[in-house]
Parts: structure tokens; sequence; C-alpha cells
């Protein structure tokens, strides 16, 4: 039975073949757009599920609240995860990554900068999965001053030598010694470290209750009941962390996360890695079933479109016996069959894009994980539902045809099949609507976030870091070198770029009754130039000035949300203790600068508080004119002062827009599957619309007999379609607008969705709409109606 559907199946496609093409592409598109998304969702979903005990890891972050603050940090204190090794039953094990920020390894007078460089325990290889190429990880981090470097450090380092006990310089310590190398780890990791350095090189690592800044993890026991582990955090509260931060009227918890988790639904500040988000997970997961749903529609509206040709084939089949199940069963192989040949070719075009998609869109993509047995049954599940639900309204409804009504002609003009038919272009065209505003959202954001004014100039900054005290000494030379180009106008130092974080401290700080209370205070320290350089206008006040030189010793400077957070009628002269609760000197506010963004627009303006420092390690350039020269002039004024140290460089708004890469990258995608919904919407209507036009052949030519003109009749078979674009639109207006709206608000400022961007939207589906069916109006309607009209 089923080698005679088999073969009958593939009669029909060859009898039929751009009937089969279109279909077979439709279906293609689709599954491949499908099986890109799954790719994408596949590597979203699986962070950190490398790691051999993932399932008993947890990061230990930090809620904090304050009287008039409130924040969720990713970053514990010090002496945190070993407190809990010693005292919770549960605790296996515990490793701290200890950020080292940009790293200077030097060989044989070679610099090479690292910036994803961590201290951790040597206990890191007992918690975390790591494939060591060389060196014993057992032992490798036991002794203070010992390395462990990613095989891409390592090669780029000794270039294939061996690296095991060969010795680094650096900055702040003597040497470093190698004692192994591991395999780098995989993109999809929420931390990712090139170099790995012994927490024991750092001295008085265990003791400060008080200073945040150390991602903790801890590794449960086997069976550990995590709410139990949970329950118990506030005991440590209680015993080291309130004494501390009680007194300032401030509250810390301990929120423990699994690391599988961290990825999708973490909502801490101060990630190591940008972070994915769950809902896009359930909208790309939408994506990829919309893309499916369209693709069978267009099987079931063509083959629907084309019963008038089978209805005769399936009243002689009655006739001689045949079944209504058997009937069944050839149309649904037949569908399957076509969706089999898709899959196929989605397999084989699946491995060839991939490569070139990494690429052009900076992702990794892997296609060995096609071969994993989820996928392989997610596809196969994808191949059955999608041959049977595009399959199964042609087979019921043609298989239920009477011979009677058929041989006489009565069974292809039922209303009820054209309406549906009309209700599954309205939905094609509702789900391309809807993928279209999205796209469209996406870009206005993205675009707004580019072309928003952040309160600072940004455009032609260069800005790069020394990486030690040493560096910094011999600024001000480089400074005259700098400043006596006439490309380069402004060269200011600080610790903390717009778009890098800021400290958080606690100071004394006077209130709007005169008195001084301890707050948590976010603030860098910048020179005399820092302001100019950037453009950010005073409201009040003046800068900090070399002419006085009590600025360094006793001047701050505040934003404007800092005087609101302060509730000051006046900020001049307020009075601030950079360090709360001692007799440090008291400094006193001599100007409020505009309000800034120091941060993404996912955030609101923060209080910020900019304290005097000259030696500061970020260095701001602000070029003028032909920036290739500028940058010509900064290299070679580097390379005069630093001959040995290699200029890494970045201009300041590509550092700002990389906190909305992967924005950008679900923008991308979202743009290319609206390309294909679109495209797969278009082959149905143009199938869709050769069958109209072809149905209406003799209703044309009678009308053209009659006097009615070429215009009219194109008029009359577009107008259909167009009709259904906007049953479609509206239901789909609808949903854009609240996920779309619900995405935006993730934005402390956001662009506003009006009716321009919907009526755009529908502009661009009604002209390509009539652009796809304009062709076979127009042959129906300039075709000779003797040819039509020569047989009645």
């Amino acid at each position: 039975m089923f080698k005679n559907y088999l073969k009958v199946s593939l009669r029909h496609l060859t009898r039929e073949p751009v009937y089969a093409g279109l279909n077979i592409l439709g279906l293609t598109i689709g599954i491949v757009s499908s099986l890109l998304i799954i790719l994408y969702l596949f590597n979203e979903v699986s962070y950190d599920k490398h790691h051999e005990k993932h399932s008993r890891i947890y990061r230990i972050s930090s809620d904090i609240a304050e009287t008039d603050n409130a924040f969720r940090w990713s970053v514990t204190q010090t002496p945190l995860a070993p407190t809990l090794k010693t005292e919770f039953a549960e605790v296996e094990q515990y490793v701290r990554f200890i950020p080292s920020g940009r790293t200077r390894l030097e060989l044989d007078n070679i610099s090479y900068y690292e910036t994803n460089t961590y201290f951790v325990d040597s206990t890191v290889f007992d918690v975390f999965s790591f494939n060591f190429t060389a060196g014993d990880p057992a032992n490798s981090l036991d002794e203070p001053n010992t390395i462990v470097l990613s095989q891409t450090v390592a090669d780029k380092i000794f270039k294939g030598e061996n690296p095991i006990g060969k010795v680094l310089k650096s900055d702040n310590f003597p040497t470093f010694k190698v004692t192994g190398v591991y395999e780098d780890m995989p993109t999809n990791s929420h931390i990712r470290a090139t170099a790995m350095i012994s927490a024991s090189t750092l001295p008085n690592q265990n003791n400060n209750w008080g200073s945040f800044g150390i991602y903790s993890y801890v590794l449960l026991y086997e069976g550990a009941d995590l709410k139990a582990f949970e329950a118990k955090l506030p005991r440590i509260i209680e015993k080291y962390v309130a004494v501390i931060f009680d007194q300032f009227d401030i509250k810390v918890k301990y929120e423990a996360l699994n690391i599988a988790d961290i990825h999708l639904y973490s909502t801490f500040q101060g990630e190591p890695e940008p972070l994915g988000n769950i809902n896009y997970i359930y909208i790309f997961s939408a994506v990829a079933l919309f893309l499916i749903l369209i693709a069978c529609i267009n099987y079931m509206n063509l083959a629907t479109a084309r019963s008038t040709r089978r209805a005769l084939e399936v009243g002689i089949r009655k006739t001689m016996g045949a079944q209504r199940e058997s009937l069944i069963g050839q149309f649904l192989a037949e569908s399957l069959l076509i969706a089999f040949i898709a899959m196929a070719i989605s397999f084989i075009l699946i491995i060839l894009l991939v490569p070139a998609i990494n690429a052009m869109l900076d992702i990794n993509l892997s296609t060995a994980n096609l071969l994993d047995t989820r996928i392989i049954s997610l596809m196969v599940i994808v191949l059955f539902v999608t041959g049977i639900l595009s399959g199964s309204y042609p087979a019921f409804y043609l298989s239920a045809f009477k011979p009677v009504a058929v041989l006489k002609g009565g069974a292809s003009g039922r209303s009820g099949i054209k309406i549906f038919r009309k209700t599954l272009v309205s939905v094609q065209f509702a789900i391309s609507i809807f993928m279209l505003v999205g796209t469209a959202v996406i870009y206005d954001q993205m675009s707004y976030v580019q072309s928003k004014n952040l309160g600072f100039d940004k455009d032609q900054v260069l800005s790069f870091r020394f990486t030690s005290r040493g560096d910094n000494a011999k600024y001000q030379v480089l400074r005259s070198k700098l400043l006596a180009n006439p490309n380069i106008t402004r060269v200011a130092t600080t610790s903390s770029a717009p778009g890098d974080g800021f400290s958080k401290q606690l100071m004394d700080i006077e209130n709007s009754e005169g008195v001084l209370e301890q707050k948590g205070i976010d603030n860098y320290a910048v020179d005399y130039d820092f302001f100019p350089t950037l453009g950010i206008e005073f409201v009040a006040g003046r800068n900090f000035s070399r002419e006085y030189s009590a600025d360094t010793t006793s001047a701050v400077i505040v934003n404007e949300a800092m005087v609101v957070r302060m509730n000051w009628d006046d900020a001049i002269g307020k009075k601030v203790r950079l360090s709360a609760g001692d007799s440090s000197p008291l400094f006193h506010v001599i100007g409020v600068v505009k309000d800034f963004h120091q941060t993404s627009l996912y955030n609101p303006i923060s209080p910020l508080l900019f304290i005097p420092q000259v030696d500061n390690r970020v260095v701001l350039v602000k070029l003028e004119g032909d920036v290739k020269n500028g940058i010509e002039n900064v290299t070679s004024a580097w390379s005069e002062v630093f001959p040995a140290l290699p200029l890494e460089h970045q201009f300041l708004d590509d550092s700002f827009i990389e906190q909305y890469e992967t924005d950008q990258l679900r923008g991308k995608l979202f743009l290319g599957f609206s390309i294909m919904t679109i495209l797969i919407s278009c082959l149905g209507l143009l199938g869709l619309a050769s069958f109209t036009a072809e149905q209406r052949g003799k209703e044309i030519s009678i009308r053209k007999v009659l006097g009615a003109s070429t215009g009219s009749l194109i008029g009359l078979l577009v107008k259909d379609f167009v009709i259904l674009i906007f049953f479609g639109a509206l239901p789909a207006f609808v949903l854009a607008y609240y996920f779309m709206n619900e995405w935006l608000q993730t934005f402390e400022y956001h662009v506003t969705m009006n009716a321009l961007l919907f009526i755009g939207v529908l502009l661009v589906i009604t002209f390509v709409t009539m652009a796809t069916t304009s062709y076979h109006a127009y042959m129906a309607a300039t075709g000779n109606p003797a040819e039509r009209l020569k047989y009645e």
C-alpha cells in the first residue's frame, strides 16, 4: 500500500512541477528558517551545561536596599564563599572569580593584553569542568603567582611552544609561572576566563565583609536541599553583614541562582558577559512556529485551490471502488513526501549557510548540534506535523467529494472552501504583519539608542587604558605630545568612561536638613579635562581647576540626579566625607553637571559623584578633522612614550553601543526571519493568484467582451487579496502592539510606537501583495477571450 502511495505521489509531483516546486520551496524556506532559530535557541538554552556538575553549581548574588535606592548585584563580598563552605553542611566546595581587569602579560619584552583575566581559587577545577591540554588541574593553582592560560592565549604568546614552567612578567606582580593550558571556554558560558591566576597571589582576601566585587560560587552536595540552603543564608547576614550595614540602614540579602539559569534569567547588574532573556526564547520559538505554519498554509491553499483538478480524479477513484480512507492516505502521502524532500534540502542548505551566517552576524551556531538527539527528534516531529498538517485539510476535503456531484461538475463551487482559503490567507498576512511590526520597532529602538543625545559628546573620542601605575606616571609626557598635534584638541583621564560601570562606596553626605548621613554613593574619579573633553555642561558651580590646588583634596562634583536624590535646593557647598563614619577630611560640592548616560538606556541615569584625581587609567582623546590622521598621531605619540607596549584603542561611541550587541543581533535575526515570512507568503500568493486567474478565466473573458478595461479586470483580481490584508492586519496590530510595548518597557528610555509605523507596514505588505499577484492578473486580463470561450 505504501509503495503504491509513493508511486502515485511521485507521478503527481512530476506531472505538475510548478505546483510541486512552489510547495517544496515554501516548505524549505520555512524549515531552513526554523532550523536556524532552533540552532540559535539551542545555543541560548545550553549555557554552562557543558560543566559536568552544572546542576549543583550555584552563584550567590546580592540584593541591596538603601532607604532611597535599591539594586541587585551579581557580586558578593570576598569571605562569603569560604564561610558558606565552613558553616553550611550542604556546600561541598566553593570557588571565587575575582576580576583582574585589563592585564598585561609580557614574554621576551613583548606585551600582550588580556581583558578576561580572573584571580580564582585553586578549587576552580573541582567545581567547573575544564579540559586541560597541558599541566595538571589538580594542583596548577595551589601556589601563589601561578597562572593557567586558555589555548588561544597560550598559542598567541608562546607560538606553539610548550608553556609549562615558563615565566610571564606583569605589572602589579613580579612574575607568573605558567602551570597549565586549558581548552577555550565555550562561547555559551556566562563567564569566560582567558587566563586564571591563583587567588593566593592576592593578600588579605578573606576578611572584608564590607566590600563587594567577587563572583562567588558554591557546589552543593548530591541530594542537597536547595530550599534549606537558601533558608540559611539570612544567618550569614545576621552574623557577619548586619553589624556593618544596619547602622547605615542598608539591608543586604543573598540569592542563589543555578549557573545554567544565569544567562536567561539573571536580573543582576555587573554580569561578566552579555545576558540573554527567556522572553526571547518564547518569541523566537513562536517565530519558528509561525514560519512552519505559514509554509503549511501555503500548501493547504494551493492544494484546495487546485481541488477542481483533483475532483474528477477523486470521483473516478470512488466510482472504481476506492475507499475514503485510502484517498486520505494518498493525499497525506503526497504532503509527507513534499515535506520530506523539503527537509532533506533544508539540512543541506543549513550546513552550507551556517558558516556564512556566523561570519555575517558574528554568532556561533554549530551544525554539529544537528546531530543532537533532541534536535533530530524535533525535526522528525516537524516533518510529520508539517506533512500531516499541510495535507490534512486537502485530504479530508477532497476525499469527501460525492462521485455523482463531482462527475457532474458540481464539486468545485462550494463556498465553504473559499471562505476557509481566505481565512488561511488572512492568517498568513497577520503573521507577516506581526513580524514586520516587530522588526520595525526593534530597528527604531536601536536607531534611537545610537542617535539619542546621551548628554555627552561621544563622537571621535578615542579611549585607551593604562595597565599599571608606572604607565600613569608618564601620562603628562604623553598628554603634551598628544596636544602638540592639530588633530587632537583635548585629552583627559578618568577611572571609568561612559559605557563602563562605576564604583559604589559608603560615604557621609549632607542631607537637605544639613545633617551628614551614610549612603551608598555611585562615583568615579576624573581629572580637570574630563568634562570639557566630553562636552558635559555645568548647570551650577564650576569645574575642577588647576588654578585651585585645594580642589584635589577638598572638592567634588555631582550630577543633577544626585541633587534630586539628596533633595538639595542648592548643591553648591554641600559636604561629603568619602569614607563613611571616620574622621577623614570633608569635601565640598563645587559644581553640578547636566545628567548624562553613564550606562545603557536600559537603566535610569544614576546619581553620581565625581572625585578629582589625576592618576587615572582610562585616557580619552578628542579628535578633530581627519580621523585617520588623528589615530596615527595618537599611535605615534604612544610609541614614543611606551615603545615596548602595544596600543589598544577604541572609539567611545563603539564601546557604548557594544552594550546593545545582543539586541542588535536579535534585530538582525528578526529582520531575516521577517523577510523569510514574507517570501514564503509571496510564494503562496503567486501560486494562489495563478489558480485564481485560471478559475475565473471565463468570467474575465466575458467581462472583457462586454467592454471591461484591462485595469478594471486587474483590480478585480487583486482586490480580493488586498481586502484579506486588512482582515489580517487588525489582530496582527493588536498583538504586535502588546508584545513590542512589553519589550520596549525593558528600556528606561525608548521610542513610542505610533500610527505611522503601522500604516507603513500596511503599505509595504499591500505593495508586495499587489506586486506578487498583479502579473497573473495582468496575463488573465490581457488574454484573448476567444481562446477561453470557443468551447462554450
